[in-house]
């Protein structure tokens, strides 16, 4: 009661669908009179999403008294609310809400109010507002996400929608993975969560768009004004290029997944190319680009229509470029 009350949530209902096989739940209260069972929830966060939230959970219950209580929520299968984990303090400030399993929240907070300054500079015209969802370990991470722990376990933060419906209409927040997050120095989390921001404010996560130039975008906006110079932002896909020489094609979806070998470089290389776009063509045309992708226009189609070129001989300009800073 205490979580519904902080976060102001509202259209809540809870609804029992079916008991769960003792056998086909890992990871729950055990006990010899504890069962569990799927439990649909419906909740919205009021003033921050502007759709509801539906999931099915797991909850276990065992015998109080001469009734039933509530023995846990959530198991190691399917997915779980961070608020329905344990107790979650909140941290709203201006655009910017932090739900934070951990206690705090503060560091995070500050992050998400700079990376909505820096989402602005580029896309001006996104006044919409950003949920972070902070996990107290990487269980809880997994668990909020319905994702295998090996899925992200390389992955700072993710931003996706909240029940992991491909619904466009579904409440999308970032979240963030402790284990990887916590590591990392202050103007790397910067980057990240602005990076992350972005995907919240172009409404791609929803998009059927090649992975290069999706994450390519997201940390253009982010380093756009972050003062961190291209042969640093750069350094591990230039390192790359020297040993191994030029790529021959744009990253692919593959060499971007979340378990593919040698990601940090392969992100900085996606980078590399929409700021190789912005820079030949200008930061507009970039922006049209990527929303004419965004909207459902094909991408070797935008390039001939927004850039008045071929995907081939973009890529050609593209390596010319990685040569000169890879001298």
């Amino acid at each position: 009661m205490a979580n519904i009350e902080r976060l102001d949530l509202v259209d809540l209902s809870v609804r029992y669908v079916a008991d769960i096989p003792a056998t086909a739940v890992a990871g729950t209260a055990d006990g010899p009179e504890t069962w569990q069972a799927t439990v649909a929830v419906s909740y919205r966060l009021d003033g921050w999403d502007t759709g509801s939230t539906d999931v099915e959970t797991t909850f276990s219950f065992a015998p109080d008294g001469e009734g039933v209580k509530i023995a846990e929520i959530g198991s190691a299968d399917g997915r779980t609310p961070l608020w329905l984990a344990g107790p979650v303090k909140a941290v709203a400030v201006g655009r910017t809400l932090v739900l934070t399993r951990d206690g705090s929240g503060e560091r995070a907070s500050a992050l998400a109010q700079r990376a909505v300054a820096d989402v602005d500079k580029v896309l001006p015209r996104w006044r919409g507002r950003l949920v972070v969802e902070q996990a107290a370990d990487e269980q809880e991470f997994d668990r909020a996400l319905g994702a295998p722990r090996a899925q992200y376990a390389n992955i700072a933060a993710v931003t996706a929608s909240v029940d992991g419906s491909l619904d466009a209409g579904s409440p999308v927040h970032v979240f963030l993975n402790p284990a990887v997050f916590d590591t990392i120095g202050r103007r790397g989390a910067q980057v990240v969560m602005s990076h992350e921001s972005t995907h919240v404010a172009t409404g791609a996560t929803f998009a059927d768009m090649p992975t290069w130039l999706l994450e390519g975008f997201a940390d253009y906006v982010a380093l756009a004004h972050s003062g961190i110079g291209v042969r640093t932002a750069a350094a591990q896909i230039l390192k790359r290029i020297r040993t191994d020489g030029l790529p021959d094609t744009l990253p692919t979806d593959d060499d971007l997944s979340p378990t593919a070998g040698g990601l940090g470089a392969t992100y900085e290389e996606a980078w590399l190319a929409n700021r190789f776009l912005a820079r030949a063509y200008g930061e507009a045309k970039l922006i049209a680009f990527y929303d004419a992708v965004n909207d459902g226009t094909k991408t070797p189609e935008a390039f001939g229509s927004v850039l008045g070129t071929t995907e081939a001989a973009f890529v050609q300009r593209w390596r010319a470029d990685l040569r000169t800073l890879a001298r």
